[in-house]
């Protein structure tokens, strides 16, 4: 889906903030901004929209893109005349900012270069058009994030039951593909499919989840499952946690190169192929070590086990959060503008 795809206004100004805030210029390269000042300037609407083309490059791009989009703000800023210093300042903006600086998914290079920025800004204290940014170094995002832990759907589903076995996982699984291939199709079951990937209808009790019908049945599967339950044994258990942790950090981090290698102007995060592996990589091993913080009581271990299930909630939640249409966006109400989905299904 191309940034072009868009009804907000387009011109010189778009284009050339495209260009500056490409790979093919240094982060702190200023060469560009007399150029940009020149196409601003013949247009009314020039400030608006260069404002709103850094707020996108802000919100879509990648670390380059927005890194570059703060310095070129900042050479507008200085270079660009009191008729943009007036003018191109709105809320969306400043709201961009604010997350940008503080959120913890944002880039670290791209929150303190943020940072940076708005200890600088605040020499504009009681500037007209500039006094909002002089406050931008002790504010926070005035509006709710789109994903907060409370509301994340994937961290609710891999919180659901994370204490089956992966054999009764993969038995359970067998027997109903089983059923599925040799079944009419009236007893096919119901799809509750994220990213092309079948939700577990088993005992790990997901698809309540999604309000099956088939609740009582379920409860009942749950209940012979826990009577099956092999007790935790620490010893036997202690190789593969520590493989478990491991992989975690390594999962984690992997799932967040991926969100941080595509171009979410171009591309949908859930229609990325490496970023939904390691997606469903992170939800499995997240599963895995509730299960293990469930049954284990020993600082050594716990330690980690709660470090690991941070960097999955991290990453999971930003795939969640970056999941989302360039035209989801909205120049009035950034923050809170209605995802495309959080979820979608593959037809």
């Amino acid at each position: 889906m191309s940034m072009f795809q868009s009804k907000k206004p387009f011109s010189a100004v778009t284009v050339t903030v495209e260009n500056l805030t490409s790979e093919s210029y240094e982060e702190e390269d200023l060469s560009g901004i007399p150029e940009l000042v020149d196409v601003i300037t013949l247009q009314a609407t020039g400030p608006s929209e260069a404002a709103r083309a850094i707020r996108k490059k802000l919100k879509y791009g990648n670390v380059h893109r927005q890194i570059r989009a703060l310095v070129i703000l900042d050479g507008l800023i200085q270079n660009a005349g009191e008729r943009f210093q007036r003018t191109f300042v709105d809320e969306p903006l400043l709201e961009r900012l604010r997350v940008c600086g503080t959120s913890d998914l944002s880039d670290v290079a791209v929150r303190n270069k943020c940072r940076e920025l708005f200890r600088s800004w605040s020499q504009y204290a009681g500037r007209p058009g500039l006094d909002s940014l002089a406050r931008l170094h002790r504010e926070l995002p005035k509006r709710k994030q789109a994903v907060t832990q409370e509301r994340s759907r994937v961290l609710r589903e891999t919180e659901e039951n994370p204490f089956v076995d992966d054999e009764q996982e993969a038995a359970a699984k067998a027997a109903r593909d089983a059923r599925t291939a040799s079944g009419p199709s009236s007893s096919t079951p119901a799809s509750g499919s994220t990213f092309g990937h079948s939700s577990t209808k088993s005992s790990s009790g997901s698809s309540a989840f999604f309000g099956s019908s088939k609740d009582k049945k379920k409860e009942k599967e749950k209940d012979k499952a826990k009577g099956k339950r092999k007790p935790f044994n620490l010893e036997a258990e202690k190789e593969q946690m520590k493989s478990v942790i491991a992989d975690s950090s390594i999962a984690a981090t992997n799932l967040m190169n991926a969100l941080q290698s595509i171009n979410r102007e171009v591309e949908r995060i859930s229609e990325n192929q490496t970023a939904v592996e390691r997606f469903e990589a992170c939800k499995l091993l997240r599963r895995k070590v509730l299960r293990y913080v469930h049954h284990v009581e020993e600082e050594q271990w716990l330690g980690g086990l709660l470090h690991a299930n941070d960097e999955l909630v991290h990453a999971l939640m930003s795939f969640e959060q970056f999941d989302r249409s360039i035209d989801a966006d909205s120049d009035s109400d950034d923050e809170l503008a209605e995802q495309a989905h959080l979820y979608r299904s593959r037809r």
